[in-house]
């Protein structure tokens, strides 16, 4: 070998193999972005995709897809970070693996796409209590460890070569905090009997239950007509449309032996299956519900002697009602 091949052969093993290898790839911004906002009602909030390129861009519009974990609090300069544990975080329990599924816009350049989702949905009727820190909402799959995302798991869906997994975005825990006041701890009621309610989670209507409590809030016993029969409910859908459900509400003969009892501060209590007391349309769409219940008494016993006697219809506050699986519908969905 000559004394030229020589010393090439000697630069070229002496170059560090980081230099020889090619340049790491310039991450490619996402073509949408995340925005949001507060919803129509307390506990909803807006989310909105932005296409903020010069150019159309298919995206997914799927509610399903957003997320949110609290951000670690901040720790002033020179103090050492202590463990926080697990930090207050939302999955819908509902989301998918992959965009096969999943309904698709096509935004035009600086159009935005959005909709409501009800915070009780994101959480799965278990909203985390949360403190001041600003919260990071997430929309679309968890990135991969390396590489890029596979085109079954980008949130753009048209013909272009990148793949996006999520997008981020900033926002303050007021907008998932707020929620709607229950008219029910307002105060005690002046009523002999006060009917409270609670709601439950289930995948489809057949699995829905409701526990309704009538209680004496008197310091004396209260007598009433009570049957199963006389409980109902109105349901407001995702959309806010209200449905009687009402369909096995019937007064019984007011004889003795339905009359019960109950003493001072007592209640009693039974489950509710609302997909029996509903149209069997109701609960077709996956979201969350708002159900009100109803107990209604005629009867005033009088003719069995009975001096404090229930009569008139006791309410309870609104309790959501969540249908984890269904026809997912955009919630009130705006294109601007």
């Amino acid at each position: 070998m000559s004394h030229p091949a020589r010393s090439f052969l000697f630069t070229l093993l002496c170059i560090p193999s980081a230099a020889l290898a090619d340049p790491p790839a310039v991450p490619v911004p996402a073509p949408v972005a995340l925005e949001l906002g507060e919803g129509s009602s307390p506990g909803r909030l807006r989310f909105a995709l932005r296409n903020v390129t010069g150019a159309p861009v298919e995206v997914l519009a799927d509610r399903r897809l957003l997320s949110f974990v609290a951000t670690p609090p901040a720790v002033p300069v020179g103090v050492r970070r202590r463990r926080t544990g697990r930090l207050p975080r939302c999955a819908h329990d509902q989301r998918p693996a992959i965009n096969e599924f999943s309904s698709r816009v096509m935004l035009e350049p600086g159009q935005r796409y959005s909709e409501e989702i009800d915070v009780d949905d994101l959480c799965g009727l278990r909203v985390p209590a949360l403190g001041p820190q600003p919260l990071e909402f997430h929309y679309g799959f968890t990135p991969p460890r390396r590489g890029r995302a596979s085109h079954a798991r980008s949130i753009v869906t048209d013909e272009r070569e990148e793949t996006f997994a999520d997008i981020t975005a900033v926002a303050p825990p007021s907008l998932v905090s707020a929620r709607d006041p229950d008219p029910a701890a307002e105060g005690p009621s002046r009523a002999l009997l006060s009917l409270t309610a609670r709601g439950s989670s289930a995948s489809s209507a057949a699995g829905l239950r409701v526990s309704v409590t009538l209680r004496n809030p008197s310091v004396q016993a209260v007598w009433t007509l009570l049957r199963p029969t006389q409980f109902s409910f109105v349901v407001t859908d995702p959309e806010g449309r209200e449905v009687a459900c009402d369909a096995l509400l019937r007064q019984p003969a007011p004889l003795r032996d339905l009359f019960v009892r109950l003493p001072a501060r007592g209640r009693r209590s039974y489950t509710l299956l609302p997909s029996m007391h509903c149209p069997p349309s109701t609960f077709q769409s996956a979201g969350i519900y708002r159900a009100r219940a109803s107990f209604e008494s005629r009867a005033d016993g009088e003719a069995f002697g009975m001096q404090r006697v229930f009569t008139g219809i006791a309410e309870s506050a609104s309790v959501p009602l969540r249908v984890s699986r269904g026809q997912i519908v955009p919630q009130r969905p705006r294109y601007e």
